[in-house]
């Protein structure tokens, strides 16, 4: 009897009993598909340039809620590069494209209206690079109502670390230092930031919440 016990003790160790406990399923925690429906309504109200600033701030806190936000992905980074190359090489329409397609990953992203805007006015397509414009300059004062920069208490909001970057450059500065800190739990992001012709130095703060909080909700739903 003793020897038949030993041989089953075995047995489970090498992984052969059928009794141990399957993972749990994933549970998805976000409405998505509210979400989307939700910000594809304000994306219509962008185009039809009839969104009032309030429009603009919520579609800046709900794109972190729709299946689309992927912060950490290299596409914005990759998409943004090409474009500086076309823009370099005077490829209107390369660069309209590439960015064409960011807006339809991420349409609140700072560097596709701009890449936009840019290219559009080069290629002769007055209307587009107006229309863009204004919608880069809508999503840049949304993040000044936001807060001031000043303090960690008053930081930017801001959905990723591209247009942090992309924020800072489009201000005619340069980030030269950066940390990660925390206020009551929420990560802030430290940068000193330049002024390239006086060399002057800002401290700017930025919320990384958005980001943090869709890694976390990701790993939980199973995702990462």
């Amino acid at each position: 009897m003793l020897g038949r016990m030993i041989f089953f003790v075995v047995i489970c160790l090498l992984g052969a009993c059928t009794t141990t406990q399957q993972p749990k399923e994933a549970k998805q925690i976000l409405n998505y598909a509210k979400s989307d429906a939700d910000f594809q309504a304000l994306i219509a109200k962008v185009r039809q340039q009839s969104a009032k600033p309030e429009d603009i701030d919520r579609m800046l806190r709900l794109y972190p809620l729709t299946s689309g936000y992927a912060p950490q992905s290299a596409v914005e980074q990759q998409a943004k590069l090409q474009s500086q190359q076309f823009m370099a090489a005077n490829r209107w329409l390369n660069c309209i494209q590439v960015n064409r397609q960011l807006l339809q990953i991420n349409y609140t992203s700072l560097t596709a209206h701009y890449g936009m805007a840019v290219c559009s006015q080069n290629a002769g397509d007055e209307v587009s690079a107006k229309f863009h414009n204004w919608v880069l300059d809508a999503y840049i004062e949304a993040i000044w109502r936001s807060g001031d920069g000043q303090t960690s208490d008053t930081a930017f909001y801001i959905n990723s670390t591209n247009d942090l970057y992309a924020f800072i450059q489009l201000h005619q500065l340069v980030a030269v230092e950066q940390e990660l800190i925390y206020r009551n739990q929420l990560p802030i992001q430290k940068v000193v930031v330049q002024n390239p012709e006086n060399k002057k130095n800002y401290t700017w703060y930025f919320d990384m919440t958005a980001q943090f909080r869709r890694a976390h909700i990701d790993k939980l739903e199973g995702k990462s």
